[in-house]
């Protein structure tokens, strides 16, 4: 196991658990009034679009796709940050498949 595989699912895992509890503090608890900034509400509204408009998971398989094909470790973490995201802010659909892609790619990194 090379450190940039290490590197990468350290990655993941960071990016899902920061993006579940950013889920279940910032986006599924309403910010507004004194509890809320402008810069909470814009991620939160981020966050939002990318889970309504199927992003995180296009991304993710477009990542996990580039990293089959291409070389380069960054395409690599990026697949790793957007698979994170998308499973998840409930984008599994495209999400697994970009899974699959980039897991591909990371066993022979």
């Amino acid at each position: 196991m090379s450190r940039n595989t290490i590197i990468a699912a350290l990655l993941f895992a960071l990016t899902y658990v920061a993006s579940f509890y950013f889920r279940i503090y910032v986006v599924d608890t309403p910010v507004s009034g004194e509890g809320g900034t402008v810069l909470l509400a814009s991620l939160r509204q981020a966050v939002l679009w990318g889970q309504l408009s199927g992003a995180w998971g296009l991304a993710s398989m477009a990542a996990g796709a580039g990293a089959l094909l291409l070389s380069g470790r960054w395409l690599v973490f990026a697949w790793s940050f957007f698979t994170a995201m998308a499973l998840c802010n409930y984008n599994v659909d495209f999400g697994a498949i970009g899974f699959v892609l980039g897991f591909l790619r990371l066993v022979r990194l």
